[in-house]
């Protein structure tokens, strides 16, 4: 019985999960890349010469990496968690995925 509880709310969670994120588009995080992050990765991610890390690069399964590297800030970029917000981290993900096609 508790087995079956447990992989009830986990299909319920998915599926809450997944029917959030179907609302965020990868055009919609392309708008806040070309807003907060082309600066330092480039244009459409096309890294600049700089330190930057080249975002096409960043591993598919690594969205939890990603969140916490924007929100927090690593090595020489700067936390924007005062600025964007979690949503919006959402959509910047989503842009990531498309390796700037």
């Amino acid at each position: 019985m508790f087995y079956q509880l447990c992989v009830a709310l986990s299909v319920l969670v998915v599926g809450l999960v997944g029917h959030a994120e179907s609302r965020f588009t990868a055009e919609q995080g392309k708008v806040l890349y070309d807003n907060y992050c082309q600066t330092c990765h480039g244009e459409d991610m096309v890294n600049p010469g700089t330190v930057s890390y080249d975002l096409r690069k960043f591993p598919e399964g690594s969205k939890a990496r990603f969140l916490a590297s924007v929100s927090n800030g690593k090595n020489g970029m700067p936390s924007w968690k005062s600025v964007v917000t979690p949503e919006d981290m959402e959509r910047l993900w989503l842009y990531v995925l498309t390796r700037g096609q």
